[in-house]
């Protein structure tokens, strides 16, 4: 969360749109430069949880400490569904067999 924090806090952030926002909170939780969000592709499928995440919620109105833990939050949730998503997967194809 730090790392989004930190990525976020140099800008004039809330002026970004949801997607900039989104790829530069990736890059940092990817590890890479705070300022750069162009190693995060754009067909990444993390941007659009991020920007559905953004649209339905009025974060330009929290801290950037507020957002990125907002962002990492729903990013954990979408990981954990998509996990259990390919958990029940597997169990419906193995009680076909």
């Amino acid at each position: 969360m730090r790392a989004v924090s930190e990525a976020l806090s140099p800008y004039a952030w809330r002026r970004l749109t949801p997607e900039m926002v989104s790829r530069r909170a990736l890059a940092a939780i990817n590890g890479h430069g705070a300022a750069d969000a162009a190693p995060v592709a754009r067909h990444d499928e993390r941007i659009g949880v991020l920007v559905e995440f953004l649209t339905g919620c009025r974060w330009r109105s929290l801290t950037a400490d507020a957002v990125s833990r907002q962002l990492v939050t729903a990013l954990d949730t979408w990981r954990h569904e998509s996990q259990w998503l390919e958990i029940e997967l597997r169990w419906l194809l193995d009680g076909d067999g």
